[in-house]
């Protein structure tokens, strides 16, 4: 399952889905490094977008993360949402097989360590439930697949918030580069909405308004 030289993956004709997504994990986690490292602005221009954001899908809840490893950090966006009315959610990571659960957090509020070296705000935060999620990914495609750490989380999450009747928009967080020609996906993976980059806004083609 090689890397083309633009990035792209290429699925093969295995039926192996847990293996192919495997493989693209490790070739997008040493992509998305080498993206981390050239682009230095990159959170600072991904904010730039948080009006075009609002614009889209509204002034509600917004669920971020702490960035971890080379992820592209949505602090800065985060704090400009704030500024134009927004709340502000983050997860906290549960045990393997359920759901994430959201608390409020303020910009440079508390925050208390979690599993897989990630940050999630104190339990006793009240809980709410988000109207956009942002997600980390390692990699999408432009039929708007994202290729996450293997946990399932954000889509259990999805899943199980609208199966409750709730309206929810699933947005990635990714450099432009990230984006492949096919992602491995299997029988539980949901789409994502769009993919918001320092570039711009992505959706994929079933989501664009005529």
């Amino acid at each position: 399952m090689p890397l083309n030289p633009i990035g792209d993956f290429t699925a093969g004709t295995s039926s192996d889905i847990d293996a192919a997504k495997v493989a693209c994990r490790k070739l997008a986690t040493q992509k998305r490094a080498k993206l981390a490292n050239g682009s230095p602005d990159a959170a600072i221009m991904l904010a730039g977008h948080a009006a075009h954001l609002t614009a889209r899908y509204g002034y509600g809840v917004y669920a971020g993360y702490m960035p971890i490893r080379s992820e592209l950090s949505p602090l800065a966006l985060l704090e400009n949402l704030v500024g134009l009315g927004c709340d502000l959610v983050l997860p906290i990571t549960p045990e393997a097989g359920q759901p994430l659960g959201f608390h409020r957090w303020e910009i440079g509020g508390p925050l208390d360590d979690g599993p897989y070296g990630t940050k999630q705000p104190p339990a006793g935060n009240d809980k709410c439930t988000p109207d956009v999620i942002l997600a980390p990914m390692l990699a999408f495609d432009s039929g708007g697949w994202r290729l996450g750490y293997g946990g399932g989380f954000y889509d259990r999450t999805v899943v199980g918030l609208r199966g409750f009747g709730q309206v929810v928009t699933l947005i990635g967080i990714a450099y432009e580069g990230q984006k492949v020609d096919k992602i491995p996906v299997g029988p539980f993976d949901m789409p994502l909405d769009a993919v918001l980059s320092p570039a711009g806004m992505f959706e994929p083609e079933r989501n664009r308004k005529l």
